[in-house]
């Protein structure tokens, strides 16, 4: 006669070479044997797991622990399958109930760090993490998550951190160095930024996204021609989109290329960026041909489908200030600035908005960030020394 374990070893056999549909008759035929088997509601909960039938295999675990509601393993399940299902709520109370039983765990205190991030619950997240880093101080995965949820906070420096202990125990984790170029770009220490930045592309030379954030930095901070050559690298893996052209068009326009600048933004606008894409291409044509006020009704068209692009009020601000409107420059480079949108000649221009309003310190303020962004602006240098006394 055959036995409950008899049909339990057979359905294992089964599910163990993903025969589910076998596994799960022979757990059946040991539940009609002893239909208050908790291990066999198990099997019957993994087996349905198996299948992907997550809501029957979330009845069986149940089920399970209605018999045996101390088994901790079953619990995990049960909450890991709830992640799954899109139910964290109900992940946290079976992961909480599996801390009762089991407090020290650290795969439990895992568990518990990663569903309070899904809830967006970041220092109860931490506070488990932190418990686990107290025993194993050189868990990555670990380091990463803490680190992840300064980062989901704004706690930049503290994200760094994390990251930079990250470096010291493997230096080539992935994806590490583009993470601290990012932060550092937050905290606006655009030279520590780079650094990072370099150091990602050296161990990854076909990062198209970290050499299309190197272009952008020295965008911003002046260096006009070694921003084109990381836009360039960025598009030569394949890093395409209407952004890309639009600022390698912005670049060439600065260094005089106007034709190539051209080209550069009727790709930007042929690549689905929509409306917006060709208002500012337009805009742009219209500002190389002298044409001020068509070039505004242009950007302002822009405006309407793209209301929080930087680049836009930038340039705006470009034009109200060759139109000698001082105002409404002000006004577009500030909404500018307030997107994200910083270069060292938007601060340039703000500083002489500043030093025309009769506002010294704001005029100096604002050279003194141009002069960070853009070191070898010698006019900058030169005004700041005549604010400070200097000849």
């Amino acid at each position: 006669m055959e036995t409950v374990q008899d049909h339990i070893n057979l359905g294992t056999a089964f599910a163990m070479s993903k025969n589910y549909a076998q596994a799960i008759k022979e757990f059946e035929k040991a539940l009609a044997i002893n239909p208050e088997d908790a291990e066999v509601y198990g099997h019957l909960g993994n087996a349905h797991l198996g299948k992907g039938d997550y809501q029957k295999a979330a009845g069986f675990f149940e089920k399970a622990l209605k018999i045996n509601p101390v088994n901790v393993s079953v619990i995990m399940k049960l909450g890991r399958l709830y992640s799954n299902m899109g139910k964290p709520e109900k992940a946290l109370e079976e992961f909480l109930r599996a801390a009762e039983i089991n407090p020290a765990d650290l795969t439990l205190k895992h568990a518990l760090g990663d569903i309070y991030v899904k809830l967006e619950k970041y220092q109860e997240a931490e506070k488990e993490y932190r418990a686990i880093l107290e025993k194993e101080p050189a868990n990555v995965e670990v380091i990463f998550k803490t680190g992840y949820v300064y980062e989901t906070q704004k706690k930049f420096n503290e994200a760094a951190d994390q990251y930079l202990q990250i470096l010291k125990i493997n230096a080539r984790w992935p994806g590490i160095n583009s993470m601290l170029g990012n932060l550092y770009r937050h905290m606006k220490d655009y030279e520590k930024a780079i650094e990072h930045y370099d150091k990602a592309i050296k161990l990854n030379p076909k990062e198209a996204g970290v050499a299309y954030n190197l272009g952008v930095l020295y965008y911003e901070k002046g260096n006009y021609e070694r921003a084109l050559e990381e836009l360039t690298r960025a598009k030569d893996n394949k890093f395409k989109n209407p952004d890309i052209y639009s600022l390698t068009a912005e670049i060439l326009s600065k260094l005089g290329k106007k034709d190539e600048a051209m080209q550069e933004y009727k790709t930007a606008a042929g690549m689905g960026g929509g409306d917006a894409e060709s208002h500012k291409a337009m805009g742009f044509i219209y500002f190389e041909e002298g044409n001020l006020d068509e070039a505004v009704k242009e950007y302002a068209l822009a405006l309407k489908e793209k209301k929080d692009d930087g680049s836009i009020y930038e340039a705006l601000g470009h034009i109200h200030y060759k139109k000698i409107d001082y105002v409404k420059a002000k006004e577009s480079f500030e909404k500018a600035v307030g997107f994200g949108r910083e270069s060292g000649d938007v601060y340039y221009k703000l500083g002489n908005i500043a030093m025309k309003e009769n506002n010294i310190q704001k005029a100096k303020e604002c050279w003194e960030k141009s002069l960070k962004l853009s070191p070898e602006n010698d006019i900058v240098k030169k005004n700041l020394k005549l604010l400070s006394g200097g000849a």
